[in-house]
């Protein structure tokens, strides 16, 4: 795990991509609290495309299901959202 202030995570963003993408955990401080933190994605396995159009698929009969809802108010903006809520608890 590495801490990191938000000014230098914002000035070497392609290094802490790259230390994500590793599997390392990031601390995001800014005036000397703790604000957040960026953590790795595990897809397992998949590739991101995959994982994403599965995601959408679901959430696209979600949508269909929900008596509320036509397929007019669904959007692809709604229907990624709610697939990045349900995969990593936004």
């Amino acid at each position: 795990m590495t801490t990191v202030t938000a000014k230098k995570l914002r000035d070497n963003l392609s290094e802490y991509l790259d230390r994500l993408e590793k599997g390392e955990e990031i601390i995001i401080i800014r005036h000397s609290e703790v604000v957040g933190s960026l953590k790795p994605v595990n897809l397992s396995g998949n590739s991101n495309g995959q994982a994403i159009a599965a995601m959408l698929e679901r959430n696209t009969n979600f949508f269909k299901a929900n008596t509320r809802l036509t397929s007019n108010d669904v959007s692809s903006k709604d229907l990624y959202k709610h697939a990045l809520d349900e995969k990593y608890g936004l």
